[in-house]
């Protein structure tokens, strides 16, 4: 454990971080600098963390505007975020959310209330642009941002070109999400994240929730999945924390029924009305 977070390294100058709740950040070092793509969820000095990690100085960038990818960066000065999924309202609910989520996971026993927590022992930072096809110089590396919409309309992917690493965030998960408010449609997923990531040369990529590195053979299951949930009626699903989120889950066809296996596939689609079941005929 370092600060309260479990930190492995996945190569030489890629490091996982791992909140208490499981939301994973990365810590991309070169020779001048470092970049830390994600924050988790606010539970924990992610700060404190980094710096134990490099003493390098350390820019922010987001794969996406959710609090459990952007409540650490009250930790730092300045984040890097797509524009489409920035602004204050987005932060003003990410906030909301977040302060729900401590008192949860304080009255579960998972953190004490005397922990550190970004929204309490923290402040907003100033939010920069990130745009498809920037470039950050490391320094004897260099990673590059990739358009990945889908999850939220502007989620983004960060390639780490000489590791050939693609840090996706949520933009392909074994439960994939997509229905937030300002997530694209199943076949928009399909034709813009999975058909995109298809052209990346990249050999693994690494979600916001999994250790596990997803290779780029993997894609094709996804693809399968996408396919699958475009025809198949679905149930209805509703968050587990946040109860206001919900929508229709297709449990796609694979060789396990644990869903937190990486082998798992599920798309949970935009809420709406489902249509009756048909019923069987009876036989004569």
């Amino acid at each position: 454990m370092t600060a309260g977070f479990e930190v492995s390294g996945i190569c030489e100058g890629l490091y996982r971080i791992v909140d208490v709740l499981g939301n994973h950040c990365y810590l991309v070092v070169g020779e001048r600098q470092a970049l830390l793509v994600d924050t988790c969820g606010g539970l924990g000095n992610l700060r404190s963390c980094v710096e134990e990690l490099t003493d390098l100085p350390v820019m922010v960038a987001l794969t996406h505007g959710h609090e459990d990818h952007m409540m650490g960066s009250f930790w730092f000065d300045e984040v890097r975020i797509s524009e489409l999924d920035g602004g204050i309202q987005r932060w003003e609910l990410a906030e909301e959310h977040t302060g729900r989520i401590h008192e949860q996971a304080v009255g579960e026993g998972i953190v004490s209330d005397d922990a550190p927590f970004s929204l309490r022992d923290g402040a907003r930072p100033c939010e920069l642009p990130v745009f498809d096809g920037d470039v950050f110089d490391l320094g004897g590396r260099t990673v590059r941002a990739v358009s990945l919409p889908g999850h939220t309309a502007g989620s983004m992917g960060y390639l780490v070109d000489d590791l050939r690493v693609l840090l996706s965030g949520d933009a392909v998960t074994p439960i994939m999400c997509l229905f937030f408010d300002d997530s694209l449609t199943i076949q928009e997923w399909r034709d813009k994240t999975l058909a995109r990531m298809a052209e990346i040369p990249f050999d693994r990529f690494y979600t916001g929730h999994h250790d596990h590195g997803f290779s780029r053979s993997d894609l094709a299951s996804f693809d399968a999945a996408a396919a699958f949930a475009l025809t198949d009626r679905g149930m209805e699903w509703e968050h587990n924390r946040l109860h206001e989120f919900r929508g229709i889950i297709h449990l796609c066809p694979s060789d396990t029924f644990d869903a937190d296996s990486v082998d798992f596939r599920a798309v949970i689609d935009h809420w709406h009305e489902l249509p009756p079941r048909k019923r069987r005929k009876r036989s004569a």
